[in-house]
This record gives C-alpha cells, sequence and structure tokens, in this order.
C-alpha cells in the first residue's frame, strides 16, 4: 500500500499500520528547496515542474498536496478579477492592489471567463504543459493531475480584493453588497474549476485554501461564509479527496464546519486534534507547528510530539500527520523526513 492509498484509507476512518504523512507542499517550498528564485519558478512552467519533480524524487513515498500542480500561490483568482499583481525575486506573487477600492463598486464588476483572464489562464496553459510532461510513474503512483483541481475559497477571495478591514466593516454597513460580492467570487470559482476539469477531467480531488473564516465570529461566518463555501465543495461533491485548508485557528466554527462537503480539514497548530476528529467527523491533517516545532524544536521535541499525534489521534484512522499550515521556504528536507521516520516507527496495530 502505497502514501496515497493509505491517505484514502485514513479518509475513511480505515485504521492502517503506520498513519500516513501527507505534506502541504506549495511555490513556496518547491523554489528555495531547488534552489530556483521565486521570481523564475512562477514565469516558467518548466522551471516550476523541474522543481517539484526534484522535491518528488526527494519524498517519492511522501503523498503531497496540492501535490504535482502549476500554482502560482494566492493570485490567479485575484489578478483574474482584477487586483493589480507583481513577482518579487525573493517571494511568491503577491497583490499590489486590491481589485476593488470600495465595496461600493461591486455591482460593476464583471466576473471574467477563466479561460481567457489573466493569471487563470496562464495557470490552465501551465496545466496543460504539466499533463503533458510529467513522468508516468508519479502519476500512477499518486494519481497526480488526475482529476486533480486546486483553487482559493470565496471567503479569502472576496475579503483580499477589498481587504480583510474593509469587507470586516462591509459585512455591518453594506451586507447586502458584500452577499452580491461572495456571490459573483463564487461563480467564477467554479468557472474556474470547470475550466480546470476540462483538461485533467472528472474531479477526483479539491484543494481549496480559505483563511478567511478563522479571522470571523460565529454569526459572521454562518452568514457571510458559510454557504458560498459549502457550494463550491458540493460542486465536486463526488471527488473522493476533498481538502479544506485552513491554517488558522477556528475551534469556534467546528459545528458548522462539519457541514461542508469536504472530508479533510488542514487545521492549525492551537486545535486539539481528537477533539477535532470527533466533532468534525472528517479526517484531520496536522498539526506540527511549522516553525517553533518542525524548524526550531530540538529534533527529540520535535520526535516526541510527533508521537504524541500519532498515539492520540491516529487510533481508528481520520489523521493525516502533517503541519499546522504551509511549510516555511527555509524548512530542511532533514527535518520533514522526522515526520516520515516518527509515522513510519510507530505501529498502530
Amino acid at each position: 500500500m502505497n502514501s496515497y492509498q493509505a491517505a484514502l484509507k485514513a479518509i475513511n476512518f480505515e485504521e492502517a499500520a503506520h498513519v500516513p504523512v501527507v505534506l502541504w507542499v506549495v511555490g513556496q517550498t518547491y523554489a528555495p528547496f531547488a534552489g530556483i528564485p521565486d521570481n523564475e519558478y512562477y514565469a516558467d512552467p518548466d522551471k516550476m515542474l523541474n522543481a517539484q519533480m526534484y522535491f518528488y524524487e526527494r519524498f517519492p513515498d511522501v503523498f503531497t498536496v496540492p501535490g504535482l500542480w502549476p500554482d502560482l500561490g494566492t493570485i490567479p483568482e485575484l489578478g483574474a478579477l482584477g487586483a493589480q499583481i507583481e513577482f518579487p525575486a525573493t517571494a511568491p506573487p503577491q497583490v499590489r492592489q486590491p481589485a476593488l477600492e470600495d465595496i461600493r463598486k461591486v455591482e460593476k464588476l464583471q466576473v471574467p471567463d477563466p479561460r481567457q483572464a489573466d493569471y487563470t489562464s496562464q495557470v490552465l496553459a501551465y496545466l496543460r504543459y504539466f499533463l503533458k510532461n510529467v513522468p508516468a510513474e508519479p502519476r500512477q503512483k499518486h494519481g497526480f493531475l488526475d482529476g486533480h483541481l486546486f483553487c482559493g475559497g470565496p471567503g479569502e477571495i472576496a475579503a483580499l480584493m477589498v481587504g480583510y478591514d474593509k469587507i470586516s466593516f462591509a459585512m455591518f454597513d453594506y451586507p447586502e453588497l458584500v452577499h452580491q460580492l461572495l456571490r459573483k467570487v463564487t461563480n467564477f470559482i467554479k468557472s474556474y474549476l470547470a475550466a480546470q476539469m476540462e483538461i485533467v477531467g472528472p474531479a477526483k480531488r479539491l484543494c481549496l485554501w480559505d483563511h478567511f473564516p478563522g479571522m470571523l465570529s460565529h454569526q459572521m461566518y454562518a452568514e457571510f461564509v458559510h454557504p458560498y463555501l459549502y457550494e463550491v465543495f458540493a460542486f465536486v461533491g463526488d471527488a473522493e479527496i476533498k481538502v479544506y485548508h485552513n491554517e488558522n485557528n477556528y475551534p469556534h466554527l467546528m459545528d458548522l464546519v462539519r457541514e461542508i462537503p469536504a472530508n479533510v480539514v488542514h487545521v492549525g497548530a492551537a486545535h486539539d486534534l481528537v477533539a477535532t476528529k470527533k466533532v468534525m467527523g472528517k479526517c484531520v491533517m496536522g498539526n506540527i507547528h511549522p516553525i517553533k516545532e518542525l524548524i526550531q524544536a530540538p529534533e527529540e521535541e520535535l520526535r516526541q510530539k510527533c508521537r504524541e499525534i500519532i498515539r492520540t489521534a491516529g487510533p481508528g484512522g481520520g489523521l493525516w500527520l502533517s503541519t499546522a499550515g504551509g511549510m516555511a521556504p527555509e524548512t530542511t528536507a532533514e527535518r520533514m523526513a522526522i515526520l516520515v521516520e516518527v509515522a513510519q516507527e510507530m505501529v498502530l496495530r
């Protein structure tokens, strides 16, 4: 049984001998790991793919999400919807100017076709390149690119379009406009996912990031984000893996998040994994702190943290051992390997 098959068993709450290690790996890890400057990594699909394959060759038996994928960070949806984007030499692409300076302009916002819009069309072009050039072995072993989808969630994309502070005020001052923005963003995301499926086939996996709910109260999340987040996951409800990535801490929202049709929840370091798994009834992904523990803690302390997570949250399945969010660019292969080593040492049955 390979790590992908082990990850599926965990999703289905089937206990295996070992807890699977699943790493969240994106450009901020791939580029420095391969020694490629960030602006070169994001500008060239060949360099991007080579960097990702370099990581895969170092960890061929570790299932990763989003996996081998042409990611441009958080900016494709934002750039397509009108944000001004910049590509620093030493950081992932970022927003230079939001798409909407004033929420009251949302009525004039035109939702583009992601197949033609800036940045989303670039991701789709890179995706076609990946599909032609990814070696057969990782595709067969882990199913990379086969029905695999990746996108931002409606809450955070809407928030980044106007700014976290402005959308928070607008929830009180202009709630109907916030809903209008979220409706347009949600429609765009679904259209973007449909465009991805035209290339990779029917949905088998969705990895969706949306950290904004962790910044909201129970009431505000329920009113403004939850219905739209639910709608996006339901759009690909038949996919066998549906990952909700949110490295913020959201224990106060678990009763609602359990309703969304995701079957894996990536949670922050403050979450009690046993309680989170029990309350949400979903496979939990986490939750080694990516800085304090994965990078800074003494090696034995990190190993002991991994053992404790496996011992308490591993029985009965429903656990992917991982970091509590994305890994920092300076994380070494040796530190990542510790998670794999401990998981192989710990026998559940």
